[in-house]
């Protein structure tokens, strides 16, 4: 995926990431996303789970990531934009406008593909949501939840295989080597030795 800088007019999901806010989610933030206070993570995270439990079949179903963004809404609810349609292995979306109460983006992973590594968030996943500023969540093929903390800018598993809907087509592979957790580094270390 490709972040045009300085303004990040979009964010490119290698593994993809949507409120109908209002202003329009493509006007240039005027202030980081960061000051938005998220909810508690736990709180978050049952949201995440929950939504991303939701779109995953269609997302396997048509092969494609699945994204958008969770914001919380004047009234202190967590609620999520539609769904965009990306492609395989990636999902283009606009910067949402600050003051959209935006705490984090959403991907799927797509559908199962032999030789593909979608059961871990890429180094490009992590990159996009520390570059905003936000958290994000990303559902894999096998089922698995993950959560990006771009404070510590890094990765951690919520739930494990098979917690939201699954691929039928899903075969495992390289199980042994998928850590519930992972630093930038450890990220990056995994990347170029698969």
């Amino acid at each position: 995926m490709h972040i045009a800088l300085p303004l990040l007019a979009f964010l490119a999901l290698v593994a993809c990431a949507a409120p109908a806010p209002t202003p329009p989610p493509d006007t240039p933030p005027r202030a980081p996303l960061s000051q938005v206070t998220p909810p508690e993570d736990a709180r978050a995270g049952r949201f995440a789970r929950a939504f991303l439990d939701a779109i995953q079949p269609r997302s396997v179903a048509l092969r494609r990531e699945l994204c958008g963004y969770f914001y919380v809404t004047e009234a202190g609810e967590i609620a999520a934009t539609p769904p965009r349609v990306g492609d395989f292995a990636g999902c283009e979306m606009p910067v949402p406008r600050s003051g959209a109460g935006v705490f984090a983006s959403y991907h799927t992973h797509s559908a199962f593909a032999p030789g593909y590594d979608n059961e871990v968030p890429s180094v490009r996943d992590l990159l996009n949501d520390v570059q905003l500023g936000i958290d994000g969540y990303v559902s894999t093929p096998g089922g698995r939840v993950w959560q990006v903390d771009h404070g510590t800018r890094s990765l951690v598993q919520l739930c494990g295989i098979g917690c939201v809907f699954m691929d039928p087509g899903f075969v495992p592979v390289g199980e042994s080597a998928i850590r519930p957790r992972y630093s930038m580094s450890e990220l990056r270390h995994r990347a170029a030795t698969n």
